[in-house]
């Protein structure tokens, strides 16, 4: 059996090309983090809390690839935040304030 996982995104800060993005799986106890939005490159990657980008892993949003890895950064974790901000997005037309997602 799979277990439930509740994921809420709040959207941090706006910034020149995008947006950074806090994420909390569970209510923080299956993992939180930040992730940085940059519009004009179409791409996801995770950040600190100041938005700057940690390490290689990227999910770019025109092919849906992610590639590289970021230490210390869950790929699973990572995937299913960019999946919650798109489907957000998919339904305003909008980059969101919030992405909250379950996954059951």
């Amino acid at each position: 059996m799979v277990a439930a996982f509740n994921l809420g995104v709040w959207r941090q800060a706006l910034l020149p090309h995008g947006a950074l993005y806090r994420w909390e799986g569970d209510q923080g106890r299956s993992g939180s983090g930040f992730v940085v939005l940059d519009s004009s490159a179409e791409t996801v990657r995770p950040a600190d809390p100041q938005g700057q980008p940690v390490g290689g892993l990227t999910a770019d949003l025109r092919t849906s690839d992610v590639s590289g890895s970021s230490a210390g950064v869950d790929r699973a974790s990572f995937t299913q935040v960019v999946a919650a901000i798109l489907r957000a997005r998919a339904k305003s037309g909008e980059w969101p304030e919030t992405a909250h997602a379950y996954f059951g």
